[in-house]
């Protein structure tokens, strides 16, 4: 259902109490290899995909995120905050990836620098690419704290 053999966009809203090490917020893959996820790394986002990585954005601690992250066989798109932040095409590994998805932590394992810190809320998986406009209008829905 999560494979990337069609489109998929994945939406959520992250609150981060801490910045924890690698957190995972949502994943349903390993790096390098099949799948998918979706990761704070080094200050900045990480949307990996069937083995390519496009990082940008500035997540920061204490406030609700608006993350979302798009595929659509070709190209990713990665959006914080309804803004574009990153984009990257190459050659995706898109076989079926068979384990599970995971929301807070990393497919790969359960140590503790995968862990979110934090809330995550609303998390939505789309088997299309959301647009520009509806990713900005969804953004401007804060959750409450």
């Amino acid at each position: 259902c999560f494979d990337l053999n069609q489109p998929i966009s994945v939406e959520c809203w992250v609150w981060f109490d801490e910045p924890g090490q690698i957190p995972v917020v949502v994943s349903c893959g390993l790096w390098k290899q099949g799948g998918w996820f979706l990761q704070r790394l080094g200050g900045r986002w990480r949307w990996h995909v069937g083995g390519v990585d496009c990082d940008g954005g500035k997540p920061v601690e204490q406030g609700w995120l608006h993350v979302v992250a798009t595929f659509d066989g070709r190209q990713m798109q990665l959006f914080e905050n309804g803004k574009l932040v990153a984009t990257q095409t190459g050659a995706f590994n898109v076989a079926h990836w068979p384990g599970d998805l995971h929301i807070g932590q990393y497919s790969g394992g359960t140590a503790a620098q995968y862990q979110v810190l934090g809330r995550i809320r609303d998390v939505k998986i789309y088997h299309r690419v959301l647009s520009e406009p509806e990713v900005a209008d969804a953004a401007g829905r804060v959750p409450e704290n």
